[in-house]
């Protein structure tokens, strides 16, 4: 239930019913050679479109701009917001449908980076932040205990979701440890792209029937969450 297919007479009566409204929240951001900039948008998109299908919550347009680490500014069409920015936008957007009739606003991410979940933590006490990224990938990954980014979990995911934005004959492994990472993150340093092709993690490993397991659990883990909520 997408509020833009809808007049605002039909929402000025569906909120009588259901005030809760999800806000899918995106990000433009460079995913390795392999997978397109919208990777987070799509995904976010998704999931958002299965939550209200199970709960007849109402949609709110895609936020397609997000919180990026600096490091990836090189990384030609990735863009970036403030965390202020992207707080404050909420915040505007999120005044007018309170003053309508909402009532409680679920801010759904696919980023997982902090800064932008941080800000989305503080738009308002009635909104409720999930996190996508935020699941069990115990006993469904090869070479990575956890998701990275454009990596053998989300990789899997889009394989799943997505096959045709996937271009596998790109697909290159590059991990970084922890320590050399964060002091690209620390110091402000751009990732030098002839040495990075973007990813963190072994996309190689990236398999449809790794990715159709982390829907599963995608998907019960925001159901479980959403009966945490009420």
């Amino acid at each position: 239930m997408k509020l833009l297919d809808y007049t605002w007479k039909e929402v000025f009566e569906h909120i009588k019913t259901n005030d809760t409204l999800i806000v899918p929240v995106g990000t433009c951001e460079q995913h390795g050679h392999h997978l397109p900039l919208n990777t987070d948008i799509l995904v976010v998109e998704y999931f958002a479109e299965y939550l209200s299908t199970q709960t007849g919550i109402m949609i709110a347009p895609t936020i397609n701009y997000g919180v990026n680490l600096i490091c990836d500014k090189l990384y030609s069409g990735t863009s970036n917001i403030s965390e202020d920015t992207l707080k404050k936008m909420m915040k505007e957007a999120i005044e007018w449908w309170f003053f309508q009739g909402f009532r409680k606003f679920i801010l759904l991410s696919y980023h997982g980076e902090p800064l932008h979940i941080n800000a989305l933590s503080n738009v308002g006490t009635n909104c409720s932040v999930f996190e996508l990224y935020n699941i069990d990938y115990s006993g469904i990954l090869e070479k990575q205990e956890t998701v990275k980014h454009a990596c053998e979990a989300e990789t899997s995911l889009m394989m799943f979701l997505f096959p045709e934005k996937v271009r596998r004959n790109e697909i290159v492994d590059c991990d970084i440890d922890d320590e050399a990472f964060n002091k690209y993150v620390l110091e402000n340093k751009l990732f030098e792209i002839d040495v990075f092709p973007g990813c963190v993690g072994y996309p190689s490993k990236a398999t449809l029937e790794k990715g159709k397991e982390i829907d599963r659990r995608t998907k019960q883990s925001i159901i479980e969450w959403i009966g945490c909520q009420k």
